[in-house]
């Protein structure tokens, strides 16, 4: 196992890229990624948004140009920030290969041979979600290191982000699983959850 991350443009968006023995799975490819991303993969298996919005996405249709068979993964729930500049930053839109259905539960995907679950936990967007491999966590904007996502943006919603915590809350593990965000440090799993019960009380 080995793990790659850089923070791409002015928001300082992580973009990882996890290997194994069978390849790469590159999670939110961001702004100018795609050089990185290239130089860093020799058989990736497959693209995993955590969320829409733009700063996780940029790169998708320049990868998709390099990468046509490499399918994109994306919750059910953010496509039209995908497939639409909703958010008229400049994003040349493009469409994912596999819709993740959310329903506020957890999906599993199998890609090559590998189990994935995506948590999906709304609130910082409508589709925002936690991709879990190994015993590890990609978080997005969901949770940071002592932090949370914003709830206030265009398309967040404040009383799925309490009722997604409580959900994080209860997931349950044998061990206390790293998290790395979309932006900044990493965390873990058990240190997260419990700041939840402050987060909540102050949304």
């Amino acid at each position: 196992m080995k793990l790659l991350v850089k923070a791409f443009g002015e928001p300082q968006t992580n973009c990882y890229i996890y290997s194994n023995s069978s390849g790469e799975f590159i999670i939110d490819p961001g702004i100018e990624a795609t050089a990185w991303v290239l130089e860093n993969t020799k058989n990736p298996l497959a693209i995993l948004i955590t969320h829409g919005h733009y700063d996780h996405i940029w790169s998708l249709a320049d990868l998709k140009s390099h990468l046509p068979n490499v399918p994109i993964y994306c919750p059910k729930e953010d496509v039209f920030m995908l497939k639409t500049d909703c958010f008229r930053t400049g994003l040349k839109p493009c469409n994912p290969d596999n819709i993740i259905e959310g329903y506020k539960s957890t999906s599993l995907i199998k890609v090559s041979d590998y189990q994935i679950k995506y948590h999906h936990l709304p609130g910082h967007t409508p589709g925002c979600s936690i991709i879990e491999i190994d015993n590890i966590i990609f978080s997005g904007d969901f949770v940071f290191y002592r932090s949370i996502g914003r709830y206030d943006f265009p398309y967040s919603n404040p009383s799925d982000m309490k009722e997604s915590l409580k959900r994080f809350q209860q997931i349950q593990s044998d061990v206390d699983k790293i998290i790395y965000p979309g932006h900044g440090q990493s965390t873990s799993l058990f240190q997260e959850q419990k700041n939840v019960d402050l987060w909540i009380q102050r949304i």
